[in-house]
């Protein structure tokens, strides 16, 4: 029974493990689109917020921070999209698995195990458009709630799991 009990804590564990890799590929791609394109981005806003700081009085004080918190939903919202196209595009060509799952011998599979590619491409969308709208919705709570319920049932499945029919599993059990 205790084997059993780190075996799910290491579990649990390596799909934080490949959830902080997958972020960090993101930060990179996010940083190479920024560069490329120009659009607002989290380091931009920051210094946008410390360069109204030190130039505006109190009255232009507001209207600034509405600019700035404007430019951060714009960074957000885009780096939440990316996210999403990541997810679902990385995890339709490696069979399951974003680069951080394949790190971690992790595969996204269906609950029914039932055949055919369409329904599957559908839910992987369905799945990662939650996920995406949790990471939105009040800048991310949801989310986090939806990752603490991973510790929350035997089979370790966030919100975002369940909504999709899907189940994460070690690659060896397959």
């Amino acid at each position: 029974m205790e084997n059993r009990q780190k075996m799910i804590t290491s579990f649990r564990l390596k799909r934080i493990g490949a959830f902080v890799i997958d972020a960090i590929i993101v930060s990179i791609i996010l940083s190479i689109v920024y560069r490329i394109t120009g659009l607002p981005n989290f380091p931009g806003v920051l210094a946008n917020m410390i360069e109204i700081q030190k130039s505006v009085g109190e009255a232009a004080s507001q209207e600034a921070t509405i600019k700035v918190m404007a430019l951060f939903n714009e960074a957000f919202l885009q780096s939440l999209i990316i996210y999403f196209c990541y997810e679902v595009v990385t995890t339709l060509l490696l069979n399951g698995s974003t680069i951080g799952k394949m790190i971690f011998r992790l595969k996204l599979t269906r609950m029914n195990n039932k055949k055919g590619m369409l329904p599957y491409i559908l839910l992987v969308i369905v799945r990662s458009f939650f996920k995406f709208l949790t990471m939105f919705i009040f800048q991310g709570i949801p989310f986090f709630l939806s990752v603490i319920s991973i510790f929350a049932n035997k089979k370790s499945l966030a919100v975002h799991d369940r909504i999709g029919r899907f189940v994460v599993i070690n690659k060896n059990e397959v």
